[in-house]
């Protein structure tokens, strides 16, 4: 064990001089290909103020993974979205929170549209008949507000986002972390007392 001394003298040393959340966006960003979600960027604040958070700018690439993901698995609702729609965030405003993001898409459904006008656009079919019973398959048991799901589907993954870098940064500055990287880098009171311009990460 070293002292506490040298425990609160060195306390950041993770999280001071590396990029120490590359690891969380890069499980991050796999994670969210899981669910279909291609991510950009990311971004965040922490730990300590209010307005603190995370957020990330992308677009859904796998209609089917993000569907499926959200309980609708209709083959018909899942080639119509993979065809017609398109969902993306970028980053608004000053802050990093998962409400500093602006949301666009198109998301076309029958209940936009007179029923006609909804099978002229869209319908994969040449034929009234096939056209008629494509549109009762896609709207069959689909009654929701895919804006707002969608939106609070990304908020959600934001959230996630910043608790998982707090759960980090949490355990980069535990006296366990901080710790072994002290003894790792061969760093003690002497050497630090001798030459009170040294650096923290020796070449």
């Amino acid at each position: 064990m070293i002292a506490d001394k040298m425990l609160e003298k060195y306390r950041h040393i993770n999280v001071e001089c590396m990029d120490w959340w590359d690891c969380v966006y890069e499980n991050f960003k796999e994670d969210m290909k899981e669910h279909g979600i291609d991510v950009d960027k990311m971004y965040f604040s922490g730990f300590w103020a209010q307005g603190d958070g995370a957020c990330f700018e992308g677009r859904v690439e796998d209609w089917e993974l993000f569907l499926k993901k959200l309980g609708y698995d209709n083959p018909t609702l899942t080639t119509h979205a993979k065809n017609h729609w398109s969902f993306k965030v970028d980053h608004s405003g000053h802050y990093y929170h998962e409400n500093c993001t602006n949301f666009s898409g198109d998301l076309p459904m029958p209940d936009g549209y007179d029923n006609d006008e909804f099978i002229r656009m869209f319908s994969p079919y040449e034929g009234e008949f096939k056209s008629q019973a494509w549109l009762a398959v896609l709207t069959d048991g689909v009654h929701a507000d895919f804006e707002s799901l969608f939106k609070d589907t990304f908020k959600d993954h934001m959230r996630t986002l910043y608790r998982t870098l707090q759960k980090e940064y949490d355990y980069l500055t535990s006296d366990e972390a901080v710790q072994e990287t002290v003894i790792a880098n061969d760093l003690n009171v002497e050497k630090d007392d001798a030459n009170s311009e040294s650096v923290l990460y020796p070449t």
